[in-house]
């Protein structure tokens, strides 16, 4: 079977789809459609195409992935962060015309934008997060093995609360920055 024919939406002489043998293979399709591939050969060609690059699937799927350490806390917290940044009161700064509103979720987008140009000058610290509202923005960072955190953290908070009053006077949040994780020494 060709690369083209992966299409699963792709009719077989029969009529049915390259879709349905996917399906099969994966051991997801009716047992209807088993006993009509069995005796069908135009299901069987393409089934004889497939079943050699389904086996790598096969035993990948049987292994044991155990997620990084930390995912599950990163992911609920910047979860957390856009939910909380949904809602709430919008930072106001005054202008000549008048207030522009600051919406919660852009005050998050811009500290995050910030942080991650802030960082990108810095081999062995990464931006793992970055939560919060127009009150109080949270940076969570990986720091790697043998770097002065407290170094790295006070200065790019001090960095991060600079950038941000420039932009948003005084309705700049308030920013906490925190090691959250610690890169292994490389080649260990």
């Amino acid at each position: 079977m060709s690369e083209s024919s992966l299409d699963a939406d792709q009719h077989l002489a029969c009529g049915r789809t390259v879709g349905e043998l996917v399906e099969h293979l994966a051991g997801d399709a009716p047992p209807e459609f088993a006993a009509h591939a069995a005796s069908c050969p135009h299901c069987q060609a393409a089934l004889a195409d497939l079943a050699p690059g389904w086996e790598p699937v096969r035993r990948a799927a049987q292994l044991s992935v155990e997620p990084p350490r930390g995912l599950l806390e990163r992911t609920l917290l910047t979860v957390r962060g856009a939910r909380d940044g949904a809602g709430g009161s919008p930072a106001e700064i005054a202008q000549e015309q008048g207030s522009l509103r600051v919406a919660p979720q852009a005050t998050l987008v811009l500290a995050r934008r910030l942080s991650g140009e802030l960082l990108a000058d810095r081999p062995g610290v990464r931006l793992l997060a970055c939560t919060g509202d127009v009150q109080e923005v949270r940076v969570d960072l990986q720091v790697g093995y043998g770097l002065d955190a407290p170094e790295v953290t006070t200065r790019l908070r001090a960095e991060l609360e600079r950038a941000l009053r420039n932009l948003l006077g005084a309705a700049a949040p308030a920013v906490w920055v925190r090691v959250a994780d610690v890169a292994p020494r490389q080649g260990s």
